[in-house]
């Protein structure tokens, strides 16, 4: 799509946004991303969420002409416009990497949950690499690269099963419906075609996915994931 038609047009209001977010506001955040998010998605089916009207999104998996949605550089300005809020990756039946998701409203227990989980996977056999990402919501995201690649499934249990080794259901529930109060450690995102938010994607509330330095989760605050 070209540059927005309604480009003032307000699509996002809330707390991180009292003025508004317009669809140009999106619309430039994209272009100036463009690498970063193609970079990213590269080979990976992705989920759309769409903008209706204000604070308004519906989910859109495929794509009317072309089928399943996956950005490319001849097609970047036909899917992203000023609409197209949030993208969501799609996990395949095998990866070489795997998501942690926080389930927490808290979002200082979110923090100490996140670097709590990165210490015991750090401690991992199969761990390759580790990177901690706000959601753009509510929480933080682990990304487990792996040595080789497995079936999703596996790693779910691979996770699980690492993650009772060190005990951390004494501290956190784990794979379970969440309490409040009580982070869950969920393991969710690891089946196939469950979808996660995209590092460098916006979130339906306009704050972005972003990676935060471990060292740095502590003083973290979700303003600075802030567009404009």
């Amino acid at each position: 799509m070209s540059y927005p038609k309604n480009p003032y047009e307000i699509i996002v209001k809330n707390e991180y946004y009292p003025g508004g977010l317009k669809e140009v506001d999106i619309w430039n955040y994209y272009q100036q991303n463009r690498r970063n998010l193609l970079k990213e998605t590269l080979g990976k089916t992705l989920i759309v969420f769409f903008a209706t009207s204000l604070n308004k999104t519906i989910v859109i998996r495929k794509n009317k002409s072309k089928g399943l949605i996956r950005l490319t550089p001849t097609d970047y300005n036909t899917i992203v416009s000023g609409r197209t809020l949030s993208f969501h990756s799609v996990m395949d039946k095998y990866s070489n990497y795997g998501i942690i998701d926080i389930d927490t409203d808290n979002f200082d227990k979110a923090k100490n949950a996140i670097i709590d989980i990165h210490n015991i996977m750090e401690t991992a056999k199969f761990t390759k690499d580790l990177q901690i990402r706000f959601s753009g919501k509510k929480a933080f995201h682990l990304k487990v690269d792996l040595y080789g690649e497995y079936r999703i499934e596996d790693i779910r249990k691979i996770f699980f099963n690492h993650l009772i080794e060190n005990n951390i259901q004494k501290k956190y529930t784990i794979a379970h419906k969440k309490f409040r109060n009580i982070p869950n450690i969920d393991l969710n995102r690891n089946v196939y075609n469950a979808g996660y938010i995209t590092l460098h994607s916006l979130s339906i509330i306009g704050l972005k996915c972003m990676e935060v330095p471990l060292k740095k989760v502590k003083n973290f605050r979700k303003e600075e994931a802030k567009i404009i």
